[in-house]
């Protein structure tokens, strides 16, 4: 129980995030926590409407930061006052309930996101703990892609890092509101003010105080200072359990400059609100009348639920030019300041129902979703965002698919279309994921994080079965299928050939790199010319844990040889390949015309993310429907069937031609590296013959065509890529900032710049040169560096001795 100020007395109450029961007696079996979670609102009414009601009491949150600010002792401490977990796991022993790889408990860092739910004030949390290094930046990307709410935390003592800024912005690529924690407020160095201001600098986003730090007499952090409710929080006892909590609205309930700071944080916030938040700015203009424009007594009228209210709405607000970020503090390793961070995830982060989306229709037309509903009259759409291998309940290994439900209801022995590759996937048992538990649950609904076994269904897939019922509207019939935005992982930067230790065992090498890379997108695998097999990826960690779960998953020995950089062919200049006859079987099946667009900027600068694509020309499916329309004469077909069949066959053309221009950019015209920052535009279109459009001769058809585009281009009008990286070394010691320095420069580093008084470096550098350079880095400063590195852009090689140093390495000569 808590103390509070009342007066000059004190007297028992129940804290406020003691919601469920008391967390010092709650004690719970094994699966309890996620039977809560399922059923907090399952109560009252009937059970349709329960089930709706659930839906906009549901979270779904990603915790996301830079390695080492805390995430994972964050998530730990959520599970615990949440009664999730009897006993608090920690990271260096390797205990805690989200880090369960082998690797994870060997290393100390997050490898891959983790899912698990709970419960807390009467609402859903389903959470993903994601990792903070930038080799396993697609496990974020693919968490960033299912998650409603975002909770960022920062290193009080370093503010905004390298992953920070990376993983915020994919938050906002995808629109996700943002609630930001302040974490490691007990270290000497911690700087809540420089924090706040690297936040609103570095990220530009308009941080919203909810909370300032509370601190002892000599500087110890102690606890918050809650601005909404103007509180003070002090955490004590076993793991932060005891709260005490003074009103500082009463006399003498704290020293004078903490109510005085407190007051200044208020004002500033409702200040801050005001510009941004209408109704707020009203119940404030309102509240002047009442007091004769004392601005002060106004602000103290404001109740703490109307500040609550405008928060939200301007937190769930985005697409805006400075979206707001709710900033809270604490010291999860301390126990202090985590159970705040609960409410305000309830308070201010979305529910499924409040982010509308939108997916694609059979056309390619963009349509918006059903509502997060589980009605029988919408269909079921899901996203498949990861993929596991484990056993079965038939006792076979199979992808164990997660997914999340975007609209309808998804029992067992449901049988879903996965809309990427046309095929069906029964879905036999349904399970919510606690970590690395799966357990058993009779229904998956819209809003929900769930598990099953299937066959074929890869990361990014859209899961996808019509309504029961006829059609809601024109846009939602019962012949519609939606697609959702797929997952698209970042090209790999870097790239070893490994070698099986014997003969026998390169059959099972071949296969566990298969299931590896079916399970993480970012891994890519194939044979070279030698006929050796290399692995890429996003770094040099990325690859030794994927040499780790070799040797100790799939009890392989084999090691990695030489490292090869990701270099890529650019085409400077576009180039067009006009009535070009795509020829099936030697015979002439459709002609085209196709253009090949480059990217690239003017200082040959290319952005990472530019891969070879293609788009439709956006004149040809007006001609295309037009052309098809007049060669049709069956007047007694149906002008929908019509529609329909043409919008099919315009799908059919759109994904054949990407999986060809895909599947020819990975061998250039140059050097026989991969095409990058080309886009491939399909301008005309005309099917030769009689016969209906078939994807399978479309297929051949369309690769020829692309090869023949690519190899229309001359040498004189292709260039070399390489890969540079943005590299960013922090060091305990700024002693060794000069040895840093004197060492990116030695490897062609730009843009070199020094920062955190002297004790971190930025700077771009090429690939080729700090290949293995983390190892030499830590020997020099005698390990008080860390270093992060990121692809940053792709650069064309200029330097023609540079390039021919390069390309003697890969094994290519002139005249090739």
């Amino acid at each position: 129980m808590l103390r509070q100020h009342v007066g000059c007395h004190w007297r028992q109450v129940t804290p406020l995030w003691q919601c469920n029961s008391a967390l010092r007696v709650r004690r719970i079996t094994q699966c309890a926590p996620l039977k809560n979670a399922r059923a907090v609102t399952m109560s009252s009414g009937s059970k349709a409407d329960a089930l709706e009601s659930s839906i906009a009491r549901m979270r779904n949150i990603g915790v996301v930061a830079h390695i080492d600010a805390g995430k994972t002792t964050t998530t730990e401490r959520m599970l615990f006052y949440a009664g999730a977990l009897k006993r608090i796991g920690d990271v260096d022993s390797g205990t805690t309930t989200t880090d369960f790889m082998k690797e994870e408990m060997e290393r100390g860092i997050t490898i891959q996101s983790a899912a698990v739910s709970f419960s807390w004030r009467n609402h859903s949390i389903h959470l993903i703990d994601t990792p903070g290094h930038v080799d396993f930046i697609v496990e974020v990307e693919r968490a960033m892609r299912v998650v409603d709410g975002v909770v960022a935390l920062f290193d009080a003592s370093a503010g905004v890092q390298a992953q920070s800024y990376t993983v915020l912005r994919q938050s906002r690529k995808f629109g996700i509101p943002v609630i930001g924690f302040l974490n490691k407020m007990d270290k000497y160095n911690a700087d809540f003010k420089k924090s706040v201001e690297s936040i609103r600098e570095k990220l530009e986003v308009e941080p919203l105080l909810l909370q300032i730090p509370l601190q002892s007499e000599d500087g110890a952090f102690e606890g918050v200072i809650d601005i909404v409710e103007m509180t003070a929080c002090r955490f004590g006892g076993t793991h932060g359990l005891d709260v005490e909590v003074k009103d500082l609205r009463l006399l003498d309930s704290e020293p004078v400059h903490i109510v005085q700071a407190a007051l200044i944080a208020r004002h500033e916030l409702i200040s801050t609100l005001t510009k941004l938040d209408d109704p707020l700015s009203d119940a404030v203009i309102a509240l002047l009348d009442q007091t004769d424009g004392d601005e002060k007594r106004a602000e103290d009228l404001i109740p703490s639920d109307l500040l609550r209210a405008a928060i939200r709405r301007r937190t769930l607000r985005q697409g805006v030019p400075r979206p707001a970020v709710p900033l809270l503090c604490g010291a999860s390793r301390r126990d202090k300041g985590v159970q705040p961070l609960l409410d305000a995830i309830t308070y201010y982060l979305p529910s499924p129902r409040d982010r509308p989306l939108t997916g694609y229709a059979r056309d390619g037309k963009i349509v918006p979703l059903p509502p997060a509903t589980s009605a029988p009259s919408v269909p079921v759409v899901a996203l498949a965002f990861k993929v596991t291998h484990a056993t079965s309940p038939k006792g076979r290994r199979q992808p164990l698919v997660f997914f999340r439900v975007y609209s309808g209801k998804i029992t067992p022995n449901m049988t879903l279309v996965n809309n990427n590759c046309n095929r069906h996937e029964n879905l036999e048992k349904l399970y919510v994921i606690h970590a690395n538990r799966q357990l058993e649950v009779p229904h998956l609904v819209a809003g929900e994080i769930g598990a099953a076994f299937m066959q074929s269904t890869k990361t990014g897939a859209t899961l996808f079965r019509a309504p029961q019922q006829v059609h809601l509207d024109a846009d939602h019939t019962k012949n519609e299928i939606f697609t959702l935005e797929g997952i698209q992982p970042p090209p790999p930067v870097i790239s070893f050939s490994v070698e099986a230790a014997t003969k026998q065992q390169i059959p099972l090498l071949e296969a566990a790199l298969q299931e590896l890379s079916f399970e993480d997108p970012s891994l890519c695998v194939h044979k070279n010319d030698f006929g050796q097999m290399v692995l890429s990826g996003m770094g040099e960690l990325h690859l030794e844990i994927v040499m780790s779960r070799l040797e100790h998953d799939y009890k392989l020995k084999c090691r990695l040889l030489r490292a090869i950089v990701e270099y890529r062919e650019v085409v400077l200049e576009a180039v067009e390949l006009l009535h070009g006859i795509g020829m099936y079987n030697e015979l002439p099946y459709v002609e085209c015309s196709l253009r090949l667009q480059p990217l690239l900027e003017e200082d040959g600068f290319c952005d990472p993310g530019q891969c070879c694509s293609f788009v439709l020309d956006e004149t040809l499916t007006e001609k295309y429907l037009a052309g098809a329309a007049g060669s049709r004469n069956d007047r007694r077909r149906r002008m929908e069937d019509h529609h329909r069949n043409v919008k099919e066959e315009l799908r059919i053309i759109t994904d054949v031609f990407s999986r060809a221009v895909t599947d020819c950019s990975h061998m250039g015209p140059l050097a026989g590296l991969p095409l990058h920052g080309v886009r491939v535009a399909l301008l005309e279109f005309k099917k030769l013959g009689g016969t209906q459009l078939s994807e399978g001769p479309l297929q051949q058809a369309a690769r020829s065509l692309v090869l023949e585009l690519f190899r229309s281009v001359s040498k004189a009008n292709l260039a070399t890529m390489e890969p540079m990286m943005e590299v960013e070394v922090h060091l305990s010691e700024a002693a060794y900032i000069g040895g840093v320095v004197s060492s990116l420069s030695e490897r062609k580093a730009i843009a070199v710049d020094i920062q955190d008084d002297g004790r971190s470096v930025k700077a771009i550098v090429p690939m080729r040169n700090i290949v293995r350079y983390t190892m030499e880095l830590r020997k020099a400063v005698k390990g008080h560096a860390s270093l992060y590195a990121r692809l940053h852009h792709y650069r064309v090689i200029e330097e023609k001795a540079v390039l021919s140093r390069i390309m003697k390495n890969l094994g290519i000569y002139e005249g090739h």
